[in-house]
């Protein structure tokens, strides 16, 4: 460490914003330790003792105070949401636009400073950021409006503020914090084009110039460029992933590169390589400093992300170290990255951009020499088998270091990722190259800047069909659930003496027993707070929040699972493609064994079509089919094709271990048989030990008669899942009567336009004292039965 005194120096830092982020220590106590802290050092220093360990403690806990002071500092103001209603349609918003983002198809956004607001002829002071989203259908409309705007005007937006989205499910990204980070409170959406207004065009001329040129690279990539190359190319080049399909980013981070979709230090070196080919005819002080002003450039181009931003601090220290003839510590490069971001803003170690790529370099920087001279005495005669291990080091002395970031934000570990980076790395500089070539030449010869851009495309066709090909092999990957943040600083402990060892050990024998030592110890130890939300034995229900919709997961004692309803698929967001099997990954369930829609309404069924079509589902029980409705019979076209199961309802029980769910549906009664489609909702009865549960679907009040008729006091049960949506027309008070429930389960979405659940309804579960749970105000729901008592689980200790 003693080569490398910054690192000291930004590690105790870091320690101190860990901390102050952890226990939020006053501002007054952080204060006056320092102080005392500062005295003893000078005192201890001034006075020469010969206490140097007392000394050295001393100025870390100092730098670690600065940290948390620092940090402290920068966060004495929150920022929350300012409103106490998570919707505010109607409203006026002015302030002043801070950024704008690249247009994508229909829609943009801005960051915006926002001073005031009216609503209903209130008028409100505000000092907020504000994510406002434009959306317009009318291409001219749309482009009229981007192309009038300018970062530094001032605008009246009129549209609907919204509270960001949070953790709605087990694992799910935390959009809100997200924001936060950004210093965002809110998000304000603008119907049309037409809802904003320019009060003033005064500029910022120094951001509106970085932003004009990115929306000029960004028009000229799609002039030359098809849609698919294009967004690609946004992504490698201005930093812009918003139109690479989500379905592609998938097979990126199956097959264990979707690091190169992220603006990096490979972009970078891919840059510093072009510019100094560019400049070779120049002497060596004009081409290092082309160099760095081109470095500087395409960090501005970028909206300087983190990895950039390390990446170009490195770059330029190592150029100017070699300009001066002195030696080029990476490391300490590294440092001086690291501590001028944290410095600009210390909520940025928290950003899994800065985190994955500070790791990934510091680990090539400590591993990869211990492996290159491994490779190095091999006296590998080769030298393209040499250079291929060489490159493999890199790849993997990156992955390891990054190992405990993946698997906490992705839950991925890539088995094939060594191999896709072989082919996708060389091919990623290749595209950056013809990239910048073609936009070069565009500038000047259209005809020639088409031949480059064919021969990109078909360079960026050949990456897809490789990233597709590895992200869809069986092995591509294996998913790990349940990896915490103590599980990565074990990981990374265990990595340190590893290292430490190799360093110290010559023994090969003694290096592998500690390795198996090690392993031994990891396995142990990255179990210790391991808890699982759907443990076997147990009955677990999970109420699934996804929007405006049903969606219930349920774990049987014998390890079963089934899946009543699925949600919504829309052409724009699908709840089984992007909500549900996200979740089943994060539980580590492959397969659900009973998919159980309750009635062929979009908002229950049409989640299960991505299910049924990637294999989620092994058997499916719906309503009898509807020849009158195309949609149903498409639906059970699906299942067959596929080769699910398929079982109507009837009346009738299934067996699950010591629990049994009975299914409540007469399909022989011909009072059922004239309901409508919400009325032939598949009800069901769960019975575990001396705990019941109903679940009734959009069932109404004409099929809660026949229930009644039908099975009186059976319906008698402990938890009730709320028939529609909570909806005035279920819920009738001579079924609650029978019914009886403790508690209530209410599925419905956030602020949704059918004002669902009733404020009737709500009434009478209150006069009963029923403790009423609501996904639309709490998110995903988890109740667990062991037979004897049902209990609330609060998923997000998990």
């Amino acid at each position: 460490m003693r080569e490398y005194p910054l690192i000291r120096f930004v590690i105790f830092f870091i320690i101190g914003i860990l901390v102050q982020y952890l226990f939020e220590l006053p501002f007054v106590v952080l204060s006056i330790s320092a102080g005392v802290t500062l005295l003893l050092v000078l005192g201890f220093y001034f006075y020469k003792t010969s206490l140097k360990l007392v000394l050295t403690i001393l100025v870390a806990l100092m730098i670690v105070l600065v940290g948390s002071l620092y940090y402290s500092s920068r966060t004495l103001t929150k920022t929350e949401y300012p409103f106490d209603k998570t919707k505010l349609s109607k409203s006026l918003v002015y302030g002043k636009i801070k950024s704008i983002s690249l247009k994508h198809e229909e829609k943009f956004s801005m960051i915006i400073a926002v001073d005031s607001m009216n609503r209903k002829g209130n008028s409100y002071l505000l000092k907020e950021n504000f994510l406002c989203n434009v959306k317009e259908k009318n291409p001219r409309s749309l482009n009229k409006l981007y192309n009038k705007i300018s970062i530094g005007n001032s605008i009246r937006i009129k549209g609907t503020i919204n509270r960001p989205r949070g953790e709605r499910n087990p694992g799910e990204f935390d959009y809100a914090k997200y924001l936060q980070t950004k210093d965002i409170s809110a998000i304000i959406y603008a119907g049309a084009a037409n809802k904003v207004k320019i009060s003033d065009d005064e500029t910022d001329a120094f951001f509106n110039s970085i932003y004009i040129a990115r929306k000029e690279i960004s028009n000229s990539i799609e002039t030359i460029y098809n849609e698919r190359t294009s967004g690609l190319l946004k992504g490698l080049l201005l930093a812009d992933r918003g139109e690479i399909d989500y379905r592609i980013k998938e097979s990126f981070i199956n097959s264990g590169v979707i690091h190169v979709l992220a603006v990096s230090g490979l972009h970078v070196g891919f840059i510093v390589v072009i510019f100094l080919f560019l400049f070779s005819r120049t002497n060596i002080y004009t081409r290092s400093i082309l160099t760095i002003v081109g470095l500087i450039l395409f960090l501005l181009i970028t909206n300087y992300p983190p990895s950039v931003f390390r990446a170009t601090i490195m770059a330029v220290v190592m150029i100017l170290v070699f300009l001066s003839n002195r030696n080029y510590n990476a490391i300490n490069s590294l440092a001086i990255a690291a501590l001028i971001l944290l410095i600009m803003d210390p909520s940025e170690l928290f950003n899994p951009g800065f985190q994955l790529s500070f790791s990934a370099v510091l680990s090539i920087l400590i591993l990869f020499p211990l492996l290159q001279k491994w490779i190095i005495d091999l006296n590998i005669s080769n030298s393209y088998l040499k250079y291929l291990l060489l490159f493999i080091g890199v790849s993997f002395s990156a992955q390891l270091g990054t190992l405990p970031f993946t698997l906490i934000y992705f839950h991925k570990l890539s088995i094939v990722s060594l191999f896709a980076n072989i082919l996708v790395i060389p091919m990623i500089g290749i595209i950056i190259s013809l990239g910048i070539v073609s936009l070069t030449v565009g500038a000047v010869w259209t005809w020639g800047a088409l031949m480059f851009s064919s021969a990109n495309m078909l360079v960026v066709d050949i990456l897809f069909t490789v990233v597709d090909y590895f992200g869809q092999l069986k092995i591509s990957h294996l998913f790990i659930e349940g990896f915490s943040v103590l599980d990565g600083v074990l990981f990374y402990i265990f990595f340190l003496i590893f290292l430490w060892s190799l360093k110290r050990f010559t023994d090969g024998y003694a290096i592998l027993v500690l390795s198996i030592i090690l392993v031994g110890n990891s396995i142990i130890y990255l179990q210790l707070d391991d808890k699982e939300l759907l443990p076997d034995g147990k009955l677990s229900l999970m109420m699934i929040d996804i929007g405006q919709g049903d969606g219930i997961l349920i774990k049987f004692p014998n390890g079963k699972y089934g899946l009543v309803d699925a949600g919504n698929a829309t052409p724009t967001f699908d709840n089984g493609e992007r909500v549900i099997a996200p979740l089943l990954k994060r539980l580590g369930i492959d397969n659900i064994d009973y998919g159980f829609v309750s009635h062929m309404d979009s908002d229950h069924y049409k989640g299960f079509v991505y299910l049924i079509s990637s294999g989620y589902i092994a058997k499916v029980y719906k309503p009898r089919l509807d020849t009158s409705l195309s949609k149903d019979i498409k639906f059970e076209k699906l299942i067959s094709e596929n080769n699910v199961d398929l079982e109507y309802y009837s009346k009738r029980f299934i067996d699950f271990g010591n629990s049994r769910m009975y299914i409540l549906n007469d399909t022989t009664n011909s009072t059922y048989n004239s309901f409508d489609t919400n009325n032939k909702s598949g009800v069901f009865k769960i019975v575990h030990g001396k705990n019941t549960m109903l679940l009734v679907g959009d069932a109404e009040k004409r099929a809660e008669k026949l229930l009644l008729k039908s099975y009186s006091t059976f319906l008698d049960v402990d938890l009730l899942k709320v028939g529609h949506h909570g909806s005035k027309t279920s819920s009738s008070e001579t079924f609650l009567e029978y019914v009886k429930p403790e508690l209530a389960l209410v599925s419905a979405g956030l602020d949704n336009k059918f004002k669902h659940p009733s404020p009737v309804v709500i009434d009478r579960y209150n006069k009963r004292n029923v403790k009423i749970h609501r996904t639309d105000l709490e998110g995903a729901i988890v109740f667990q039965s062991d037979g004897k008592n049902i209990t609330k689980i609060d998923w997000k200790d998990f």
